[in-house]
């Protein structure tokens, strides 16, 4: 092999080399402006704004991108961790956008196919458990307290909307919500007996609707 065919067969590999490593560098590139723009939407999720159309967006961009032959194993650790908060919180709504996204984060989940996520995924069959719906409660609370707070200046004008809230709505999670919050300010020693009523009357009058 003469000193030219030598150099070329170098530059050739060397090449290839350089491609390769442009190649992975550009995937994990790809997958962190991913990554943080869904981080961007978990954020505005905890803060209690609406992300529905945004998660929707991000499902539909990277469902294909982020496949399993695609990705590491910490690169599928730290994406299903973050699709299984929001699984965890749209599994407590009742509305047909939750249920579609659910279903469709529950199937990326399994595609990904690490049992190391800290969620359990269920059948159409299966309800989810008792501890999951009451993990996804508290997330919805913690996300309506948040916006109450925006708005009010006191724990007791929260309790107020709350009521009212508990009273036009089919959501129980208002009641409960007020309930709390009733029995909390009892604790700090605040005259609580009006509230206790105005919730015993909501319960009273829901019931009589079901009947």
């Amino acid at each position: 092999m003469t000193n030219a065919q030598t150099l070329e067969r170098l530059e050739s590999r060397l090449t290839q080399l350089i491609d390769g490593m442009l190649a992975r560098k550009g995937k994990q590139v790809g997958f962190l402006i991913g990554l943080n723009q869904l981080d961007d939407i978990l954020v505005r999720h905890q803060r209690g704004m609406p992300i529905t159309k945004d998660l929707a967006l991000f499902i539909a961009e990277y469902r294909d991108i982020f496949i399993k032959s695609g990705l590491s194993v910490g690169q599928k650790k730290r994406l299903g961790e973050i699709l299984s908060i929001f699984y965890r919180d749209l599994i407590g709504n009742s509305d047909a956008d939750s249920d579609k996204l659910s279903d469709e984060i529950k199937d990326w989940l399994k595609d990904l196919g690490d049992r190391s996520f800290s969620i359990i995924l269920k059948g159409p069959e299966e309800k989810a458990s008792l501890s999951d719906r009451f993990y996804a409660l508290l997330h919805r609370e913690n996300r309506e307290l948040n916006i109450l707070l925006e708005r009010n200046d006191h724990l007791l004008t929260c309790l107020d909307d709350l009521l009212k809230s508990a009273d036009a709505k089919q959501d129980y999670m208002f009641e409960h919500m007020a309930a709390t919050l009733i029995y909390f300010l009892q604790m700090e020693g605040y005259k609580v007996d009006p509230y206790v009523k105005k919730l015993r009357i909501i319960r009273n009058n829901r019931k009589l609707k079901k009947v």
